[in-house]
């Protein structure tokens, strides 16, 4: 793969989002309180393209000699529909694997490693690891899972009292991916709630806040990274019908992945299979109790497959990623050197009046709905079909148990 040096000034005569909103996007606190629409909106119709400045990393954000940072001068935050899409689908000209796919930019060291991780390769690398794991997500293979995910759903219903108020994340939301997630990876179902607390730890650091709480990330990682080994080990010599014998099992160009590769396939599946589809079922609970909706869709049950995809649009459970441009290309109005990174923002893409009537309003009837909740292009989400059916069946289930809730 061809390096290409990051610019390390901002470019000059470019749109920026400091002068146009008073927003910080790096900043886990912008989005504590709710997603920063308004800001979006002022970024959409001004261009759909501008560019944040980025400030210095904080010192003690790095977690040992696997993670480290290094400063960057900003990114082209991306927020128009069509920009989004022309970038995640063209991996010619915006690259995963030049600077990796997040927002914060990696040492050298460290993103060599990183490049070893599915979502930070482009074709062809991408997919030929994208294949060990295709036959597992794809819709027959998933159906084959109904049952035991109704049978959660109806257990996670069964534990929660309807005359008490309980946290939903907890109770709830975190519970159906978490079960669905040590099944398919072969836990022990009792060590399930291991994932929610790692993952917790690991995506709280991530959001590079101040607060952040760096030794319970180091011991989050060590933690995950160990129990995932261990695993490994016993699949190589024992393998069963669960993700991680097939891919411990499996090979790529004729040789089985190393234990860096392997690692990095257990990270990305721990935090992807728990936190989006935690969030989405949280986030569709809020967004049909403060619409008032949840009553009508409890009333009317043969809207909620079309009902789902509207609060994938509308919750947008993943922020953003991030892309790194291969040459000196014009990304709507703007010039984007080789070498910038370009984060596109899905919530913001998800909410473009050019492509949804009425964005901003939860319309559960909404048919005409090509939403990007889950990527498109060659990074489209693996397990997008077993996000549905577990949003799909919980919700289901909430709302013929609570139809008043």
């Amino acid at each position: 793969m061809i390096e290409i040096a990051s610019p390390q000034d901002p470019p000059t005569n470019a749109r920026r989002v400091s002068n146009i909103v008073d927003v910080d996007l790096t900043q886990g606190s912008t989005f504590s309180d709710a997603v920063p629409h308004a800001a979006f909106d002022a970024l959409r119709s001004d261009g759909g393209i501008a560019w944040h400045d980025e400030a210095p990393i904080a010192p003690g954000m790095d977690q040992g000699e696997f993670l480290q940072f290094v400063d960057s001068p900003g990114f082209w935050a991306v927020t128009r529909y069509d920009l989004v899409t022309t970038v995640l689908k063209n991996h010619q000209l915006f690259s995963s694997q030049l600077g990796g796919a997040f927002m914060f930019s990696l040492s050298p060291t460290s993103l060599a490693m990183f490049r070893l991780m599915m979502l930070n390769m482009d074709p062809p690398d991408h997919a030929r690891l994208r294949r060990i794991l295709t036959p597992i997500f794809m819709p027959k293979a998933v159906e084959r899972l109904h049952a035991s995910v109704v049978t959660n759903a109806i257990e996670i219903a069964d534990a929660v009292d309807a005359s008490q108020s309980c946290d939903l994340v907890t109770a709830v939301s975190a519970e159906m991916p978490l079960r669905v997630l040590a099944d398919l990876l072969g836990m022990p179902l009792e060590d399930r709630h291991l994932l929610f607390e790692w993952s917790n730890q690991l995506l709280d650091f991530d959001s590079m806040d101040a607060s952040a709480d760096r030794d319970g990330a180091l011991g989050a990682f060590a933690g995950l990274m160990a129990y995932g080994e261990d695993i490994a080990q016993a699949r190589r010599s024992e393998p069963r019908d669960d993700i991680v014998s097939r891919i411990v099992q499996a090979e790529v160009d004729g040789e089985r992945l190393s234990d860096t590769e392997f690692s990095l396939f257990w990270l990305l599946l721990v935090i992807a299979g728990n936190e989006t589809t935690r969030n989405a079922l949280s986030g569709s609970v809020v967004a049909l109790d403060e619409s008032d909706q949840w009553t009508w869709l409890a009333d009317h049950p043969a809207h909620l497959a079309v009902a789902i995809e509207e609060l994938l649009r509308f919750v947008s459970p993943v922020h953003n990623f991030r892309r790194t441009a291969v040459q000196d290309t014009m990304l709507g109005d703007q010039l984007v050197r080789a070498g910038d990174k370009v984060v596109v923002w899905y919530g913001a893409a998800n909410r473009d009046p050019a492509v949804f009537d009425d964005p901003h309003q939860l319309t559960l009837t909404r048919v005409d709905n090509p939403h990007l909740a889950f990527g498109i292009g060659p990074h489209f989400c693996l397990g997008a079909h077993l996000a549905r059916m577990e949003l799909s069946v919980m919700l289901q289930e909430l709302l013929h148990r609570f139809p008043h809730l």
